[in-house]
């Protein structure tokens, strides 16, 4: 896939070099011209950038009888049922290793089967690349590679510049069509612009229609940039009891409420903690948190479900 999409973008250099250019683009389109070769270069940075940077991976644990018997003295211990519940409100410490069996508290659905890491909130093993990855988003295949703390802003930046130049090179490709075909009827200018051009005609067409996508894509990311949010979480929410708190709404009555631990008090600081601060795994404590609100509207719900009180009160996620 990152094969194809890098041959999409030397086909529509290739159409602005040998269809646009001899036809004088350049001197009936200089600036768009201009901002077409800047665009598709700096196109070609980004990819470079958000294919090969280090997504986020972190190393497995050493692999060993002493991290399986640090796990099974751990669940068998006193107290441990109460722990799974309470021993991933925070990531992981970083000297967890140094740590002895009976300081470590695990829960079952946190723990890593396959490089036997203790995961924090915002992590997630993906297949594809054989790690867990911080930060966890989405894998991309067009960049065959997983887009994760180290590379997502490159991919947002990628993305849009992407979308900007697919829109100046059907902007050119259309100007040049009008000049290259005269205009006498719809049909005959058609046809008279695939008999003549097919190359340009299947660059157009293709260009037209991957535009909306990129954008749609633009849009879903920016979105989630906003409410401090990822792909993996929105899609497994439901799945993921840190992002639900049970509230008694009258006696005898639970309701689940959505409630984002990661929300830095709205647009800006969510923005801010993306692009400068880089911080998005840290979370919130609850009384700020309140404070702030929530992103996903102005009641701090994004959905909610009554239980009873015994439903509730046994109601549960599963993490994977």
């Amino acid at each position: 896939f990152s094969s194809s999409c890098l041959m999409g973008v030397a086909l529509a250099v290739g159409v602005f070099v040998r269809d646009l250019s001899p036809v004088g683009c350049w001197s009936s389109e200089p600036l768009a011209c201009w901002v077409f070769v800047l665009s598709a270069a700096f196109s070609l940075v980004m990819f470079a950038l958000a294919g090969h940077t280090d997504p986020g991976k972190l190393p497995p644990e050493p692999r060993g009888a002493d991290v399986l018997d640090d796990v099974v003295a751990a669940l068998t211990a006193d107290g441990a049922a109460d722990a799974f519940e309470e021993s991933l409100s925070a990531p992981p410490p970083p000297s967890s290793r140094n740590r002895t069996s009976s300081q470590r508290s695990y829960k079952a659905s946190r723990l890593c089967s396959a490089t036997w890491r203790r995961r924090g909130l915002r992590e997630k093993y993906c297949h594809q690349i054989g790690a867990c990855v911080e930060e966890f988003d989405h894998y991309c295949v067009w960049l065959n590679t997983s887009i994760g703390k180290g590379n997502h802003r490159q991919f947002v930046c990628l993305a849009v510049t992407e979308w900007f130049t697919q829109l100046v090179h059907i902007y050119l490709c259309w100007c040049m069509m009008r000049e290259l075909v005269s205009f006498s009827s719809v049909s005959s200018f058609i046809f008279g612009v695939i008999a003549g051009y097919p190359l340009l005609t299947l660059i157009f067409i293709v260009q037209c229609l991957t535009c909306p996508w990129v954008l749609m894509l633009i849009i879903h990311q920016l979105r989630l940039v906003i409410m401090n949010l990822t792909t993996n979480e929105v899609m497994n929410m439901h799945r993921y009891d840190h992002f639900w708190a049970m509230k008694m709404t009258e006696p005898g009555r639970l309701q689940k409420q959505f409630r984002n631990p990661f929300n830095k008090g709205g647009c800006f600081g969510n923005c801010l903690d993306f692009w400068w601060h880089k911080r998005r795994s840290v979370q919130v404590s609850q009384s700020e948190h309140s404070s702030h609100g929530h992103s996903h509207g102005d009641d701090g719900q994004c959905c909610s479900q009554d239980h009873g009180t015994h439903g509730g009160q046994g109601h549960g996620h599963g993490h994977h």
